[in-house]
């Protein structure tokens, strides 16, 4: 019997080794999971057509040799009101020297889809330097000899400008508006300085009765007037809110009653967080959407001079200014160059950057717009210009008010890297 049984089992272990043999066998396809976090990861590019950015993650892709000279080509250095590339030589030379004050083997750019030294930014504006003659007829040679890394998310274009504003170095009259120095009672950590206290705090902070406190806030000094009366005015103004907005700006030009003019420079900030007015006002049901262009919210502060304050208030931070005669500067420390300089977030495109960019501005009311197919050059920051952000300095003079307010795309970035430096 338990002969019987051992045969019949290895009988019928023989048929079915013989179906699985002859490919009779139903092979079970394995399903892969894929967990809803890997999906959203994923990014299909959405692109309306050529040159408009949708939407995407915020990393640099590289592109293909190809295609760099293709974009190359496109470049039209007429566009930004120069007539031949020898014109960006001495702006170049700016970022050069700025570039050459920090450690050559220093990053520059930290991220995981991208890590740059600044040693590789100063040999990629020298290469550009050097490469200037021969552009105006061989423009795709930005394309053979620079590497050109997409940023995929595209990024949010918006314009600033240099405003002209009335001004007198006295308090008289309808100046009745301080611009203030650095307030001596400001400290700032050390490079390399730690505290046990916020970040806040290591970028501005004041001690009072033995405590280490924040600095003062926009309310304390606009509206408590706690810096009043201590010296620290270097001018004053007419008008309150081209005050505010000197502020955004990080700078202005200052005509004197006597014709003279002084510009101020960014010289400091208190540290605290800086918070856009358009956004205060939408927030705060004040004003809709639609209604949020530069004009319109200093339209209704003016008319509402009971709420002007308390609207502005709401934004934190404050700027201190120091005059001279020079031009606006950047955050390098250099004067800016109109229709070259930008300003970006460093943390994503580092100061001294080579930047293309296409974009359409808007010259004056009424007028079409018209293409703008660059060559940038990262020259300045600012508290508002964080992540995909590029904030395109159009010029100085209240000629370019409406240009620069009426900008706002979000537009195709590239930044370019020499392959020489890239080598090192």
């Amino acid at each position: 019997m338990l002969k019987s049984i051992y045969f019949i089992k290895t009988l019928l272990g023989i048929c079915f080794l013989s179906l699985f043999i002859s490919g009779c066998a139903t092979k079970i396809p394995s399903v892969r999971k894929t967990s809803s976090s890997a999906r959203s990861k994923a990014w299909k590019s959405k692109r309306a057509k050529e040159g408009k950015v949708i939407s995407g993650p915020v990393k640099f892709s590289m592109l293909p040799s190809s295609s760099s000279e293709i974009a190359a080509r496109r470049i039209n250095i007429k566009s930004q009101n120069i007539s031949s590339w020898r014109q960006l030589g001495p702006q170049i030379r700016k970022s050069i020297e700025y570039a050459g004050r920090n450690p050559s083997g220093g990053l520059a750019l930290k991220r995981k889809d991208l890590r740059l030294t600044w040693g590789q930014l100063r040999k990629s504006l020298e290469d550009l330097e050097r490469l200037l003659p021969r552009l105006d007829i061989n423009p795709e040679l930005l394309g053979r000899y620079f590497v050109w890394y997409e940023l995929q998310s595209g990024a949010e274009m918006t314009g600033y400008y240099t405003p002209v504003i009335e001004a007198s170095l006295i308090k008289k009259g309808p100046y009745k508006y301080p611009v203030y120095r650095v307030p001596p009672d400001l400290r700032k950590a050390r490079p390399g300085q730690t505290h046990p206290w916020s970040e806040q705090l290591r970028k501005a902070y004041r001690v009072e009765n033995g405590k280490i406190l924040p600095y003062h806030s926009r309310r304390a000094i606009d509206v408590n007037k706690v810096l009043a009366g201590r010296g620290l005015e270097v001018a004053w103004l007419k008008d309150p809110v081209d005050l505010f907005y000197m502020h955004v700006q990080g700078g202005g030009v200052l005509h004197l009653p006597d014709g003279r003019l002084r510009t101020a420079v960014f010289s400091g900030t208190n540290g605290l967080s800086f918070k856009g007015l358009g956004r205060i006002m939408l927030e705060k049901g004040v004003l809709k959407r639609s209604q949020l262009s530069r004009e319109k919210i200093k339209h209704y502060l003016l008319s509402h001079p009971e709420r002007m304050w308390e609207l502005m208030a709401e934004n934190n931070s404050y700027i201190f200014f120091k005059l001279t005669r020079g031009q606006p500067l950047g955050a390098n420390g250099k004067s800016l160059m109109s229709m070259v300089s930008l300003a970006s977030d460093p943390a994503l495109i580092p100061l001294g950057s080579i930047v293309a960019f296409r974009t359409d501005i808007f010259p004056k009311k009424g007028s079409p717009s018209r293409r703008v197919n660059g060559l940038g050059l990262a020259q300045d920051a600012g508290k508002a210009i964080r992540g995909a952000r590029l904030d395109y300095y159009i010029g100085t003079g209240n000629e370019f008010k409406y240009t620069a307010h009426h900008l706002k795309k979000r537009v195709p970035v590239y930044l370019l890297i020499s392959r020489a430096a890239l080598r090192r």
